[in-house]
């Protein structure tokens, strides 16, 4: 069996929720893709700012730790949180496909009111969460063609129990917000005052909202961009993307590097990650 690249394959959609929905959820992306027969593809999976709800009703895929090599259980459904560092890679064989709810920074914690630092670095088992019947989902979701399908499904789920949700401060969402906008270059301390909050309320409220620090979501968000700048053009070198990022030297962006993709710049070959 051999590992193949055959990116032409992937094939993905989005949709807006229901705008009762939209407080919570930014986007819902469907994925498909078929690996002949004898063929695998390998993705590692980076960093991602975002959290998700994500369903796998087409064939098992492994996922292997990339510190240990060992192989993770396959899980249908998965609750995940930021993820902060290249943990995983992802071996991919037949008919996959994906239906993943994204949301909003402090959308999942405020629609499941748990504490997301829990889920941070972790994909957690759709099971173990009582505020929706995940389980349930997943097993009408095995029958969905497309995305239209997938939708109809979960959104009567998301909507009664979003429509019965006490409101909560959208402080720390706002916060968030503003990071994204500015692309993680942003004073922390000046948005902790511009709030009436102490450093350390907004890092506390923070970590608890949406899952990680805001200093570490500001470097996410910072250097996601720069990934994305790449991407977009392959030719330009990392010393203009580092200054249009506002990277103030090199060592910077070789430590950032290191800690969310494992990997030094001259190194990077953006189709072998799942961006």
């Amino acid at each position: 069996m051999s590992s193949l690249n055959i990116p032409e394959s992937i094939k993905s959609c989005n949709r807006d929720p229901h705008l009762l929905l939209k407080p919570f959820i930014s986007q819902y992306v469907y994925r498909s893709m078929t690996v002949p027969s004898g063929h695998f593809m390998e993705k590692a999976m980076p960093l991602r700012h975002t959290s998700s709800i994500d369903f796998f009703p087409g064939e098992e895929y492994d996922t292997i730790n990339l510190v240990t090599g060992e192989k993770e259980p396959f899980l249908r459904c998965t609750i995940r949180g930021p993820r902060t560092y290249c943990k995983y890679f992802i071996r991919i064989k037949g008919d996959f496909r994906s239906f993943i709810i994204k949301f909003h920074p402090t959308g999942l914690y405020r629609l499941l009111r748990m504490p997301m630092q829990h889920f941070a670095n972790i994909a957690s088992d759709g099971k173990d969460i009582t505020a929706l019947p995940l389980e349930q989902m997943q097993a009408r979701l095995a029958g969905a063609e497309g995305i239209e399908d997938c939708i109809g499904i979960v959104e009567p789920y998301l909507l009664q129990l979003a429509t019965n949700l006490t409101q909560i401060p959208l402080t720390i969402e706002n916060i968030a917000q503003a990071i994204f906008i500015k692309k993680g270059n942003v004073h922390i301390t000046s948005l902790a005052e511009e709030n009436n909050l102490s450093l350390r309320q907004l890092e506390r409220n923070f970590l608890k909202e949406v899952g990680i620090s805001p200093k570490i979501y500001s470097r996410m968000l910072r250097f996601e961009h720069l990934i994305k700048s790449r991407i977009a053009d392959p030719g330009t070198n990392w010393t203009s993307l580092a200054l249009e990022a506002e990277y103030f030297d090199q060592m910077h962006l070789v430590k950032d590097f290191k800690h969310f993709l494992g990997i030094k710049p001259s190194a990077f070959i953006a189709s072998d990650f799942a961006f």
